[in-house]
């Protein structure tokens, strides 16, 4: 990345590229209501590979550069996703546990489940797995630190499955609107991973 672009530049940039991807990706799991049972879909792979790779080299203004990191998110994001449908039950069931014995309010269910019965925050060990997998392979294309941008974009995701619900529940019960709560959710876990991979894609080189 041109280094004459600044941090905050570059932050607000990445986080509005993976916001949007994740606000499509809401809007994808929103119009499968009422049959939706599983948080992820085909389309992310696509979504979130495109417009985040855009994100992340856009400034670059190397079409080699933007290729390689849209190729990545892709290839990411599509292995992550095949591993995380594999495993979806036991870390489910181990995710929520966890989350079950954390003494914090606003990760009770209740501030965390999508209707119909989407509960969004017990699927962190699938974001995170899924986020370190991507950044393995954004690190392995773009020639970054592989074991700093593996942890920081798995963290990113992760605690973005955790923070996004919450407010995305308050913000639609606010409008009494469940669009927007899945809007809002999915465009945070965008944000929040689009923050960590900039910072990471930022000072990892």
């Amino acid at each position: 990345m041109n280094q004459k672009i600044s941090l905050a530049k570059y932050l607000l940039f990445c986080a509005l590229g993976f916001g949007l991807a994740g606000f499509c990706w809401g809007w994808i799991l929103y119009c499968q209501l009422p049959d939706l049972e599983y948080p992820f879909h085909y389309s992310v792979i696509i979504i979130m590979g495109l417009l985040g790779g855009l994100s992340l080299k856009l400034f670059s203004k190397s079409i080699k550069e933007i290729s390689k990191a849209v190729l990545a998110g892709w290839l990411g994001f599509g292995i992550g996703l095949a591993l995380g449908s594999v495993l979806v039950y036991p870390l489910s069931l181990i995710s929520g546990f966890i989350l079950s014995i954390i003494p914090f309010p606003l990760l009770e269910k209740e501030f965390t489940v999508l209707e119909p019965n989407i509960y969004i925050a017990a699927y962190w060990l699938i974001f995170l797995i899924i986020g370190a997998i991507t950044g393995l392979f954004y690190a392995l294309f773009l020639k970054l630190k592989i074991w700093s941008l593996i942890w920081q974009t798995g963290l990113g995701f992760a605690l973005g499955s955790l923070i996004g619900p919450i407010i995305g529940n308050l913000l639609g019960n606010a409008f009494d609107s469940l669009l927007v709560s899945y809007l809002i959710t999915f465009s945070l876990i965008g944000i929040i991973l689009g923050l960590f991979l900039a910072w990471g894609n930022r000072y990892n080189a």
